[in-house]
């Protein structure tokens, strides 16, 4: 093993939504700053072809991205033959799951993480869900409200750009919004229709982040623009390094990707921001005398409460002359979600927790429309992660072991998007099949059903790609692995700022909380743990 040297004033694990923005906080905060990513850098030239065209990758393409070590990844509905690239080889990065209880972990290791396949889409989340026990009584509050994260949400948006249009929704709080992104003239009847003919529904336009035409996440940018960021790619980080006596983080220990060779980088502060799983599977590996189980599991939380957004679909078509071309040459900053309407359950009675919200796209690009479901999956003790005894990747290192199941509740909140989207598209004046669950009429989805979809109709866990949970935030050390400001309670300077944080799923997506989460802990870091 090699000895990475200097000692920097923080290391970062990953480079995705939460890894670029811990790189800008703490840069601007004047730290030096080293940034360690599992995958490739990106090659410009290979990733983002001038003559790409956005389509899907068809039965034969996923064929071929399953030859080719794309088992898991081939079964994502949004791979396509331009963004297969920035989906991982399962067969370097395997991971477990029982019999009869399948997980779908959609994984990107690059530069930039999964910020190169996401769908920009980014509503708040509101203190119905940061204190659904006290307001609902419903789960487990979160040891922060909504007004604590508030302005770093806005802090996220200002810098990013976000569209969208205040609507005055309490459980989708209204943010720093540029103007509303381009909508389809259908999308707008609807809208109108669908506010008129059933009241106790909101809809609203999606909430998208500004498109950049750069490669690389505008947060990376700014942080290399300080001058104070080292970047390592094909640095597979697998344990956390620690003090025998104090127990603190040293470092970390990595492998190079393209050699095997063994180096230990060392820091004064850890973040770790490897998306919700791989987080937590450092965290479980990084074993010592002073943390037998891996650190931050005194509490025996580490690993528990794994949660994905409940996750459900249906389609339909629109006559074509509703549908509109895309307003950008490449197609790519035409984003799926032009309506969104945020969770509308407490309204009713349901037989469920919790709620969903609907992403909503209405001929854009092509004579159809989507209607996608995301609902708040209850965190249980059973649903975890944990180290496969067996199974190892390419690099050595213990394989995750996923047990994620859906309990009763979200099968109850499956059955009710079921019945009532097709009641929202109806009334929004677009035409409803009897047969429209998304794969029915698809020849690759039929294929693939029971590989992608639950027979209650669900996503498979892990599909929404919404992972959370895993090393959860509280208010004391006996009921969580980090506290409000995402540190380890175990050992004070290792940080936890991606989805493995999260409390809760709420049923929002996750991203833009991510990043105002790790600006807040990035906040406090450079101006009150490394000053005292």
């Amino acid at each position: 093993m090699t000895r990475s040297e200097p000692t920097f004033d923080a290391i970062i694990v990953g480079s995705g939504a939460s890894g670029s923005w811990a790189a800008k906080e703490l840069t601007e905060g004047g730290l030096h700053v080293l940034m360690l990513e599992a995958g490739r850098n990106l090659d410009l030239s290979r990733d983002f072809p001038a003559d790409a065209t956005v389509g899907a990758i068809g039965m034969v393409g996923r064929a071929k991205a399953a030859l080719n070590g794309q088992l898991i990844q081939a079964q994502c509905a949004a791979i396509s033959e331009t963004t297969k690239q920035f989906y991982v080889n399962d067969r370097k990065n395997p991971y477990t799951a029982p019999r009869g209880k399948p997980f779908l972990w959609y994984r990107g290791r690059q530069l930039g993480g999964r910020l190169h396949t996401w769908s920009r889409h980014v509503p708040r989340m509101s203190d119905n869900e940061f204190k659904a026990a006290s307001l609902r009584g419903q789960g487990v509050d979160w040891p922060l409200s909504y007004d604590d994260l508030a302005p770093h949400y806005d802090a996220v948006e200002r810098t990013l750009g976000v569209h969208g249009t205040p609507a005055g929704i309490a459980n989708c709080p209204d943010g720093q919004f540029i103007g509303r992104a381009t909508t389809t003239k259908i999308e707008e009847t609807f809208l109108e229709n669908v506010e008129e003919r059933l009241p106790h529904i909101r809809v609203t336009h999606g909430r998208t982040v500004k498109y950049d035409q750069e490669r690389v996440p505008l947060p990376l940018r700014l942080a290399l623009d300080t001058g104070r960021l080292d970047i390592r790619t094909d640095a597979v980080v697998s344990h956390v390094m620690t003090d025998s006596k104090t127990g603190k983080a040293t470092g970390v220990e990595y492998v190079e990707g393209e050699t095997g060779r063994t180096h230990a980088a060392y820091g004064r502060v850890v973040v770790l921001c490897a998306s919700a799983i791989e987080s937590v599977r450092i965290l479980l590996n990084s074993r010592s005398a002073r943390h037998p189980s891996g650190v931050g599991d005194s509490s025996g939380h580490l690993g528990r409460y794994l949660c994905d957004h409940v996750a459900y679909a249906q389609t339909g078509s629109v006559p074509d002359a509703d549908a509109e071309p895309s307003p950008a040459k490449d197609g790519f900053d035409f984003a799926a979600t032009g309506l969104y309407i945020p969770s509308f359950c407490q309204q009713e009675s349901t037989n469920f927790p919790g709620g969903y919200g609907i992403q909503i796209g209405i001929g854009r690009g092509k004579p159809t429309w989507g209607m996608f479901a995301l609902g708040e999956m209850q965190p249980r003790y059973d649903n975890h992660v944990s180290l496969d005894p067996k199974k190892k990747d390419a690099w050595g290192i213990p394989a995750a072991r996923i047990e994620c199941s859906h309990s009763q509740d979200e099968v109850n909140m499956v059955a009710h998007m079921r019945r009532t989207i097709p009641e929202i598209a109806a009334a929004g004046g677009l035409e409803v099949d009897a047969n429209l669950d998304l794969g029915r009429g698809n020849i690759v989805f039929r294929m693939l059903r029971s590989r992608v979809f639950a027979d209650y109709g669900a996503y498979w866990p892990g599909a929404a790609i919404h992972e959370s949970g895993g090393a959860r935030m509280g208010d004391r050390p006996e009921n969580s692995v980090v506290n409000s400001f995402c540190q380890c309670w175990d050992a004070d300077n290792v940080f936890v700022t991606d989805g493995a944080c999260f409390v809760s799923s709420g049923f929002q997506n996750h991203t833009l909380t991510m990043m105002a989460l790790t600006v807040r802990a990035c906040q406090f870091i450079t101006r009150d743990y490394l000053n005292n």
